[in-house]
């Protein structure tokens, strides 16, 4: 397993086996003057951050109801993005999942998950306590990251698959960013659609058109980020001709009518216009730790403490 340490944070590659599941792992340990407030997009990845010292306190940048605060927590597919705030001493580490692995890891609970943040208490029981006791002892990062090898092991190893169509059909969103019609799939599946959508609810929490727009976002954010020379790893998602491309392209390439509605469903996913969010992006640069949570996508935009 190879591993890197930086400064406050250091990361983790899982063991070979487990990569089709676990995507990787980050551990941090921050201690900063002011608090840190991060802007999570959505992605297709669900995550479960488990607290050593300091809590977390998140709301919907869409919708802000009442916010909560959380010392471990599962996070699902969302729809909308999540303000993550804490008060600047965080210590922890977050393991990143495929919604596959998520599923085989935390069994039928896995669809709870869509759309919510729970407690990761009351998705990993008792294994929770016992887990971050021993994550906590760890003398190390990389046995720490060891640990979390040898516990998803055994999870995974037991852990329930997903329906073959539910993969195929997920295979079809993901190869296609999202843009290949419901009806595609139905058909493929052969499955009623109101049967697809109970399949896609149970296993990622989200129905097809749902989950098709976080992965038409995540597309959009690459190429966003490719094409205005900022920070990010836009050249994962985007192809060489996709650089320094003007607003009404973008929308084309991405699957948007116009560049006017690819800024309204921007704007109604993450909370903010595409050109903020790349502002944010470009002042986060300067800060000792990467923007994004998660090699290879566009997760995070660091705000100010105030914004």
């Amino acid at each position: 397993m190879a591993h890197t340490v930086s400064g406050s944070m250091a990361f983790g590659t899982p063991a070979a086996p487990l990569r089709p599941y676990v995507l990787g792992y980050r551990g941090y340990r921050l201690t900063l003057h002011q608090p840190r407030r991060r802007l999570e997009v959505p992605t297709d990845v669900v995550t479960l951050a488990l607290g050593f010292e300091g809590s977390l306190r998140l709301v919907d940048a869409v919708d802000p109801a009442p916010a909560a605060s959380f010392g471990s927590v599962a996070a699902g597919l969302r729809r909308t993005a999540t303000i993550a705030e804490h008060s600047g001493v965080l210590h922890g580490l977050a393991v990143s999942l495929t919604p596959q692995g998520a599923f085989r890891v935390f069994g039928p609970l896995a669809g709870d998950l869509g759309g919510q943040w729970a407690e990761a208490g009351e998705v990993l029981g008792r294994r929770l306590r016992t887990l971050s006791a021993r994550l906590a002892d760890a003398p190390t990062w990389p046995a720490r990251f060891a640990l979390l090898d040898s516990y998803f092991a055994a999870r995974l190893a037991d852990g329930p698959g997903w329906d073959p169509s539910v993969t195929w059909a997920w295979h079809q969103l993901r190869r296609s960013h999202g843009l290949v019609p419901v009806r595609t799939l139905v058909e493929g599946s052969g499955w009623s659609r109101r049967r697809l959508e109970l399949r896609f609810r149970e296993h990622l929490g989200l129905a097809p058109k749902q989950a098709a727009t976080i992965l038409r976002l995540q597309r959009t954010l690459a190429v966003l980020a490719r094409s205005s020379g900022g920070p990010g790893p836009g050249a994962a998602a985007a192809g060489p001709d996709d650089e320094r491309l003007d607003g009404a392209r973008i929308a084309t390439l991405c699957g948007y009518y116009d560049q006017s509605h690819l800024d309204r469903a921007f704007r109604a996913m993450v909370g903010c216009s595409p050109r903020a969010f790349l502002a944010s992006r470009e002042t986060a640069a300067a800060l000792p730790e990467p923007t994004d949570r998660i090699d290879g996508r566009v997760t995070s935009a660091v705000l100010s403490p105030g914004g």
